[in-house]
């Protein structure tokens, strides 16, 4: 059955790609400098978030071609295929005190991106686990080394060729916290919970989103089953210490900033909380 909407999806993006091989697609980006950021290294941030940006646009504009029941894993396919056939043709700058702002348009290769569908249409399950498994542990390099957005570019790839396994969705949500990109970690932590109902790395994570966005009684319910699924969640702690903050509950704020900090997690919320409170 995936086969079949791959192909559909081929035949569909071929007819316009006989007109015009290459398609340009505009992306943007913004990157909020903090003390430590240089201009280039803040322009970088910028220019690689655009350029996801200008990916998304280019998987949701073709994969709109199909309304298939694989509709999420062709998206996150061609998303990432994309990702490899890119020449980025313009960047344009702007800033505005701290916020430096990124527009790109980028060409995509259509007729590369069908061969690269044909292909990933004959790739066997085993295959497809055995390569996705490969990009996780490139991904975490990556990460390691602290390139966030060609670690997140990897993981893509990776849950398109395994979209059962929900550690790659966690991955590339704790990635997205790093970054503040709280809406897509929800999202991938959504992806997880359906798949693995107890995942305590999805279960905090969709509870930061949710203390970020402002819905604090479905951030606590979430952040309150991962501790007790998890007694040891440091991450976990260190969030629920933030929603004790904004509730200016100082007591159980700092018990769980202190927890957060003993389980061996420091973040800058707790150490201004902690340094203030004494």
């Amino acid at each position: 059955m995936k086969k079949f909407f791959i192909a559909l999806m081929i035949s569909l993006f071929s007819v316009s790609s006989v007109s015009a091989e290459i398609k340009t697609y505009e992306g943007v980006g913004e990157y909020a400098m903090g003390e430590r950021d240089t201009l280039e290294i803040a322009k970088q941030g910028a220019k690689d978030r655009a350029i996801r940006n200008a990916l998304e646009k280019a998987g949701v504009l073709i994969q709109s071609r199909s309304r298939s029941e694989d509709f999420e894993l062709i998206e996150d396919e061609i998303t990432s295929q994309t990702g490899a056939i890119l020449k980025v043709v313009e960047v344009v700058y702007d800033r505005e005190d701290f916020l430096i702002r990124a527009t790109v348009k980028v060409d995509i290769d259509a007729d590369d991106l069908n061969r690269r569908l044909e292909n990933y249409a004959k790739t066997t399950p085993a295959e497809k686990i055995f390569l996705a498994n490969k990009k996780v542990d490139e991904a975490t390099k990556l990460w390691y080394e602290d390139k966030n957005d060609e670690a997140i570019a990897l993981l893509t790839e990776a849950a398109a060729l395994n979209p059962d396994d929900p550690e790659i969705f966690a991955k590339r949500a704790f990635i997205y916290v790093g970054l503040g990109e709280y809406k897509n970690a929800a999202y991938d932590a959504d992806k997880v919970l359906k798949l693995d109902p107890n995942n305590t790395m999805a279960l905090w994570i969709r509870g930061a989103a949710n203390l970020s966005a402002g819905n604090t009684a479905k951030a606590i319910d979430d952040l309150n089953a991962a501790i007790r699924l998890d007694p040891n969640s440091k991450y976990a702690y260190y969030f629920r210490g933030i929603y004790y903050k904004h509730l200016d509950d100082k007591k159980h704020a700092r018990e769980d900033f202190l927890k957060a900090k003993e389980l061996g997690f420091y973040g800058s919320v707790a150490r201004e909380f902690l340094e203030a409170d004494n």
